[in-house]
């Protein structure tokens, strides 16, 4: 690495960085952050579950559309440069095949504070970017920057408003339309949440994210491939470092989920990867998807994986052959003490852009070839309140990471496919950790979503790996720490 910058700092206004986390979407009760948080900010994770497809029956496998509220069932959503909206119902439009499909038995949508959410555009007519948003609340933060004809996915966490709805905007640079899917991995829970099993309070409640020093795990090139069809077992109970360097998650049956960076590298073939618990039975592929493959590109997709009850996760590829990489951000524990705080998460109100390095406030200053750059969320991390309360103590943030811009160091030699790391920064000089975030390209913007834990008075490191880059953080959600 050729050098650090100084560190710059992210300053938050604390309105802009409101959170709403103990009590229900439209309650007036305030509660102190101080105070017993029960369930509230626990992860739930569930069965993949695909929620919302526009797809007609013959595009995908015979289903047709799944919980569509319109307008244009089944022929796609439109996109235009004025950007045009629609409506998401996250727990079903009431009809009898479809109500609250992925919620478990006991489970009011009033106990949801948010869920963890992949959504993917399918083959859009035009360049443009996906936003979405609690109902009435716009946001003009995107989730997906997509490219014409590509399919393109991304992970996010979601908070619908009062009666469980989102807002989805899609932006085109012209006329044109695409499809959208909507695949759930679990939910966070609100303070209220109370089902469960009377008197067993681990089954009552979710899990705790641990943020870690992020590691990779595994990684395919050395030793081949994934055929089509193909899964591959992945240990996350007694997981150790891909290097040999040690034990990386704990080797404990509390261990119900990890947060993984799965990265598909050149893919021969258009189709996707699944990330499940449990083995893919022969003939039968998952019906949810983490990332989609397009042949030669290399993609990240952040996944939040529920673990099977052998503690390892299944890596499944549809079509083609592909290498993958998998590192390891955090994992989800669950039978945490529950007058703690440690492992809560909160999500935002809205996403807060933290920086973009493109404006003049952050310097305007693209990041070099090897080069690295320190970030201070001191303020961020101290403006972000509950009913003006402070939140305390956070080990770590969840967001939207887009590269906004690759560029040439030599106008000859092509710099894609770039990669970013994003890592606690270290108490000594060093190289980064061999893992990363987000994969840059030339041609446009890539996003995705980082689990990213705090170094040493809150700041955090950012390495770009070659060319000059442009990037940008929105926060979306920040974990706490007692």
């Amino acid at each position: 690495m050729k050098g650090v910058r100084a560190v710059r700092r992210v300053v938050a206004l604390a309105l802009l960085a409101a959170a709403v986390i103990v009590v229900p979407a439209g309650s007036a009760t305030p509660v102190s952050a101080a105070c017993t948080l029960c369930a509230g900010g626990e992860f739930h994770p569930v069965t993949p579950k695909r929620i919302y497809d526009t797809r007609a029956a013959e595009l995908n496998g015979g289903v047709g559309p799944i919980n569509d509220l319109g307008p244009f069932v089944g022929l796609g959503k439109p996109m235009t440069t004025a950007d045009p909206t629609f409506e998401v119902d996250l727990y079903g439009i009431g009809n009898a095949s479809y109500v609250n499909p992925w919620l478990p038995a006991g489970v009011a949508s009033s106990d949801v504070l948010a869920v963890v959410a992949s959504i993917t555009v399918v083959n859009p007519f035009q360049d443009g970017n996906l936003g979405v948003y609690a109902a009435g609340s716009p946001s003009l933060n995107s989730v997906i920057n997509f490219k014409a004809g590509k399919t393109t996915s991304n992970l996010a966490v979601l908070r619908p408003d009062g009666s469980g709805r989102l807002t989805v905007r899609l932006h085109g640079v012209g006329d044109g339309s695409a499809h959208i899917l909507i695949d759930v991995f679990g939910w966070f829970s609100t303070s209220t949440y109370t089902a469960g099993t009377p008197g067993d309070e681990t089954d009552e409640r979710g899990a705790r994210l641990v943020p870690i020093e992020p590691r990779r795990l595994v990684d395919t090139r050395p030793t081949g491939s994934l055929g089509p069809d193909s899964e591959v077992p992945l240990r996350i109970r007694g997981a150790v470092a891909a290097d040999g360097s040690g034990l990386v998650v704990p080797d404990s049956p509390n261990v119900v989920g990890a947060v993984l960076n799965l990265t598909v590298i050149k893919p021969t073939a258009s189709g996707y990867v699944s990330v499940v618990p449990d083995g893919v039975q022969a003939g039968v592929p998952p019906t949810t998807s983490n990332a989609n493959t397009t042949p030669g590109l290399v993609k990240g997709t952040l996944v939040f994986a529920p673990v099977g009850a052998d503690g390892f996760v299944h890596i499944f590829n549809k079509n083609g052959n592909t290498n993958i990489a998998v590192d390891v951000m955090g994992y989800l524990v669950k039978g945490e003490p529950e007058a703690t705080r440690a492992g809560r998460v909160v999500p935002l109100s809205s996403p807060f852009r933290a920086f973009d390095t493109r404006q003049a406030g952050f310097g305007s200053v693209p990041l070099g070839p090897a080069q690295a750059e320190d970030w201070s969320f001191a303020a961020f991390s101290n403006s972000v309140n509950i009913d003006g309360i402070g939140v305390g103590n956070q080990s770590a943030f969840i967001g939207n990471l887009t590269n906004a811009g690759l560029t040439r160091q030599f106008p000859t030699v092509g710099v894609e496919p770039s990669f970013l790391t994003v890592y606690p920064t270290p108490a000594s000089a060093g190289a980064p950790p061999l893992i990363s975030n987000l994969n840059s390209l030339e041609t446009g913007p890539v996003p995705n979503l980082a689990l990213v834990s705090y170094g040493a008075n809150q700041t955090i490191r950012v390495y770009n790996a070659k060319g000059y880059a442009h990037y940008i953080f929105d926060i979306s959600a920040v974990v706490l720490k007692d």
